[in-house]
């Protein structure tokens, strides 16, 4: 599972505080992820995992857990 790696990119990417990053966090709600900081980070995992998020996935993370699983698939 990536989850700890996916943890490291968000603290880098968002700068939001690494404790209330958990696989149940919700993006938006918890992290306080808006667009543009999704769009951010979904840069910094493509290039960090040689994937390629289309904007239907993107639109599915509602959570860290959803990223993870997108990940661990992808990367499969």
């Amino acid at each position: 599972m990536s989850f700890e790696k996916v943890k490291e990119i968000i603290v880098d990417t968002i700068s939001c505080d690494e404790e209330k990053i958990t696989f149940e966090a919700k993006l938006q709600d918890d992290l306080g992820i808006d667009s543009l900081d999704a769009m951010e980070l979904s840069m910094a995992l493509e290039e960090n995992y040689s994937i390629t998020i289309d904007e239907d996935a993107l639109k599915g993370f509602v959570t860290v857990g959803n990223i993870v699983e997108y990940i661990d698939k992808a990367v499969a």
